[in-house]
């Protein structure tokens, strides 16, 4: 049975495309300065376009369609989105033409002179002496954003129009990660609502938090203040955060206070678990830490627990 390539997925989508007008890029983010960066491209449609019309030189020559992936490791590589692509503009034109404009640009100037690629250090880019290209999401490969990994072989060039990538995997619909143990959950607000929304595309994530009764610290990111929580019963700390992905504020009086001043304000939360623990642990027993964790963090007198 031969081997599934990109290629074959595009012309199965369109059998008439001209491939030779397609272009495909690779954008490393881990240990370039942009680590947190992909977290927000992946859920923010109008910050991925400009991120990918943006480019220190004409790197889109001849390009109608551009098919954007960020670095994975092992050299593979996972979908993001395509794009069709109608040409350079200015600078000057760019920010008027990208709703997110400003946005990548004060988050450029948020990584303080510091810009990795590989040992070299230079500074983050001027985007008044940028390439622009005019691009506009299309629907090409849509079912597949999110969820396509390829191959992306030996070369380190991360702009190329070879098509003939392996397909390695597709991961099912909504999947956010694969669960990385439970010390290691750091989840925003946004990939906490896809994994609730998707149990099916992030099974480890169901089975592991539904399974545990735990205490949990949410971060806002915003204020530097924190909340301890605890979580405990039927469906555990699943059934806890699913009121938070739900909501924003899962009942709570300081959340909902928040909420009246902006309306996004759970985009600013952070997630972790501090402990967890078998469900057969008793209710008070879990209490207690929870008690103790918030005297430890100071989050009632610094923070966002009222009790």
């Amino acid at each position: 049975m031969s081997q599934l390539i990109l290629e074959d997925l595009i012309k199965l989508e369109n059998p008439t495309i001209n491939l030779s007008k397609i272009k495909i890029a690779r954008h490393i983010m881990k240990g370039r300065g942009w680590d947190g960066f992909d977290d927000l491209i992946r859920f923010d449609d109008d910050l991925l376009t400009i991120f990918a019309g943006n480019m220190a030189e004409d790197r889109y020559k001849d390009a109608e369609i551009i098919l954007t992936f960020v670095a994975l490791p092992k050299s593979k590589a996972l979908f993001r989105s395509s794009f069709i692509n109608s040409g350079i503009i200015s600078a000057n034109i760019a920010k008027n033409h990208y709703v997110a404009y400003d946005k990548y640009n004060n988050y450029l100037k948020s990584l303080k002179d510091v810009f990795y690629f590989g040992e070299k250090c230079i500074k983050p880019p001027d985007l008044n002496t940028q390439v622009f290209y005019s691009l506009q999401q299309s629907n090409l490969l849509e079912t597949y954003r999110n969820r396509l990994v390829i191959d992306w072989g030996k070369s380190q060039t991360y702009i190329q129009k070879k098509l003939d990538k392996e397909v390695t995997e597709i991961y099912p619909k909504g999947f956010v990660s694969f669960f990385p143990g439970w010390d290691k959950v750091y989840l925003s607000h946004k990939e906490l609502s896809e994994i609730i929304m998707y149990p099916d595309g992030n099974t480890d994530w169901y089975e592991f938090l539904s399974n545990h009764s735990g205490v949990y610290v949410i971060y806002d990111s915003f204020t530097g203040k924190q909340y301890v929580g605890s979580a405990y019963g039927k469906n555990g700390i699943w059934s806890r955060w699913e009121g938070y992905a739900r909501t924003g504020h899962n009942g709570n009086k300081a959340f909902k206070e928040l909420s009246t001043k902006n309306p996004d304000f759970a985009n600013n939360f952070k997630y972790s678990l501090h402990h967890v623990f078998p469900k057969t642990i008793s209710k008070n027993d879990v209490l207690k830490y929870e008690s103790l964790l918030k005297n430890k963090l100071g989050s009632k007198a610094y923070g966002l627990n009222e009790n």
